[in-house]
C-alpha cells in the first residue's frame, strides 16, 4: 500500500520517497503527496526528480497502489531514493473547488434536503448534481449567496478519522444519493466547522476564506431529479 501524504497533510509539495516498482509508463513509490484520480476529483501532476527530472503527467490508483504516470522511465530504477513534486497551481486550484463543493453541498441540503447524485471537480469549475424535481434558480442562487457569506467570516476545515460504524450511524454524515463510502475500518471525515462534516478522501483547504468567492458558472437540467449546479472559485 501506497502511504497517501495528503489524506493526513494536503499542503505537503515537495516530498522524499523510495520507488517500489517500475511500470511501463509510470513508477509506484511507498509514500507520495500525489492525489490519484478518484472520487469525482482530478489527479496531481507534477514531477519526480532523481538523476534528473520526470514529469508525472498523472496519477491513478489501482490495487492499492498510487502509480505515477511518466511516458518514459528510463533511468528509474527499484529501490532508488527520489524526490516528488507536485505542480501546485493546480492543486490548490482544485482544494478550492473541491472544499467550494461541500460547502455548497451543505448550503442546499440544508434548504431543500436535495443528496447529491453527481459531481466532479477540475481544476477550472466544479459541478454538483442535486436531486430535485426542478431547478429553483433563485434558491440555488441564494445558497451561493449564503455560502459566500460563510466564506468572508472563514471557517477551519478540520481532517480526522472515526469508525467505520460510528460515522455512518450518523445520518447527516453521508449525503450521497448513489454511492456509500468505500468498506474500511476507518473513515476520513472532512468538517467544515459548524457547517458540514462529511466521509471524503480528496484534498482540501485549510479555511473556507481561502476559497475566494463562489461563482455561478451555469445551473442545467440533466435528466429526471438531476439538476447541476456548475460553479468555480475565483
Amino acid at each position: 500500500m501506497t502511504e497517501l501524504i495528503h489524506m493526513k497533510d494536503n499542503y505537503t509539495r515537495r516530498f522524499e520517497a523510495e520507488i517500489t516498482e517500475v511500470l511501463d509508463g509510470g513508477v509506484v513509490l511507498n509514500r507520495t503527496a500525489f492525489y490519484p484520480l478518484g472520487g469525482g476529483v482530478g489527479d496531481d501532476k507534477g514531477m519526480i526528480i532523481a538523476d534528473k527530472k520526470y514529469n508525472v503527467v498523472g496519477t491513478k490508483w489501482q490495487d492499492g497502489k498510487a502509480i505515477h504516470l511518466i511516458e518514459d522511465t528510463t533511468g528509474l530504477r527499484v529501490g532508488m531514493t527520489v524526490n516528488g513534486e507536485i505542480e501546485w497551481g493546480r492543486r490548490y486550484k482544485l482544494m478550492r473547488n473541491h472544499t467550494s463543493a461541500h460547502l455548497l453541498e451543505a448550503m442546499v441540503f440544508n434548504k431543500t434536503g436535495a443528496l447529491i447524485g453527481s459531481g466532479n471537480v477540475s481544476v477550472d469549475k466544479g459541478y454538483l448534481g442535486f436531486t430535485l424535481e426542478n431547478m429553483d434558480k433563485e434558491l440555488i442562487e441564494q445558497a451561493v449567496k449564503d455560502a459566500n457569506k460563510l466564506i468572508e467570516k472563514g471557517a477551519p476545515v478540520k481532517i480526522y478519522f472515526m469508525d467505520r460504524k460510528t460515522a455512518l450511524a450518523d445520518k447527516d454524515m453521508v449525503k450521497l444519493a448513489t454511492k456509500l463510502p468505500p468498506e474500511v475500518k476507518e473513515l476520513r471525515i472532512v468538517e467544515i466547522e459548524g457547517i458540514e462534516r462529511q466521509a471524503c478522501g480528496g484534498p482540501h483547504i485549510a479555511d473556507i476564506s481561502e476559497i475566494g468567492k463562489i461563482e455561478i458558472v451555469k445551473m442545467d437540467n440533466k435528466g429526471k431529479n438531476n439538476r447541476r449546479l456548475y460553479y468555480r472559485a475565483v
